[in-house]
């Protein structure tokens, strides 16, 4: 691929989530989120429910069980369940929950603006995985820790410093086998970017893997407090600075 035509896809990935930040799936239409301790129960509709929603366009009763939930009874993953103006995001991470997500909420509305650094063909890494297999937890946000596996490690050379980060693949319901991320901090954190940290999710190439940082991007509690996010663990944390990939959002409120 050619840079001109790396940096064409790139520009488009982010004038696509700039358009689904107005959308009803947005982290900016979530108002609410509600705990479901596996075995227990809530209803969701316009009346009579554990939770009412007015305006939606139905009810359904969701129930939370070891690695899945039941909707109306019936065996259902991880996912979005839709009821008009509303959505449900059923969440595990070993801590269900349903975050419920409003067409209508005057959040998308706000004065919001996704920000990243220029695009860096440099900083589109390939490089071997070094298998690790270790067990481990990642603290979260909103839950206690989570349980993952270290799948391995990835070396490369920033502006001239040695750099090593841990991946990671959370275990738990949802997550495909193969699916690999990195949780990292570096000196932009809390500077130009989001202070808990970014992730990035890698690509497989041959025998190698992809570690793309102008694909870097911020997790969904950077702009809602209704989401469970993985906090970077201390051996992800950089000294040198990688910008690029997604910066702080700009909230009006907030400049």
């Amino acid at each position: 691929m050619s840079a001109d035509t790396y940096a064409s896809e790139l520009r488009a990935d982010r004038e696509r989530a700039r358009e689904e930040l107005r959308g009803p799936s947005s982290v900016l239409a979530a108002v609410a989120r509600h705990e479901l301790p596996i075995g227990t129960r809530l209803t969701f509709g316009p009346r009579d429910a554990d939770v009412v929603l007015d305006g939606a366009s139905r009810s359904v009763e969701i129930v939370s069980r070891q690695r899945d939930f039941t909707v109306d009874g019936a065996p259902t993953p991880p996912g979005r369940v839709d009821l008009g103006r509303y959505r449900l995001r059923l969440s595990h991470q070993g801590y269900p929950a349903v975050v419920v997500l409003d067409g209508e909420s005057a959040r998308l509305r706000e004065d919001v603006e996704l920000r990243w650094f220029p695009v860096d063909p440099a900083l589109r890494i390939v490089t071997p995985l070094e298998p690790d297999g270790a067990a481990l937890d990642i603290a979260s946000t909103a839950s206690a820790a989570r349980p993952a596996e270290r799948v391995g490690w990835v070396r490369f050379t920033i502006d001239g410093v040695e750099c090593r980060l841990a991946v990671t693949r959370l275990r738990e319901p949802g997550v495909p086998e193969d699916h690999l991320d990195v949780y990292f901090r570096d000196a932009t954190t809390g500077r130009e970017s989001y202070p808990v940290g970014r992730y990035v999710t890698l690509a497989r190439e041959g025998e190698r893997v992809v570690v793309d940082f102008n694909r870097a991007y911020n997790p969904s509690c950077a702009l809602s407090p209704y989401y469970n996010c993985p906090i970077p663990p201390a051996e992800n944390r950089l000294s040198v600075a990688v910008r690029a990939g997604e910066m702080t959002p700009l909230v009006a409120s907030h400049r």
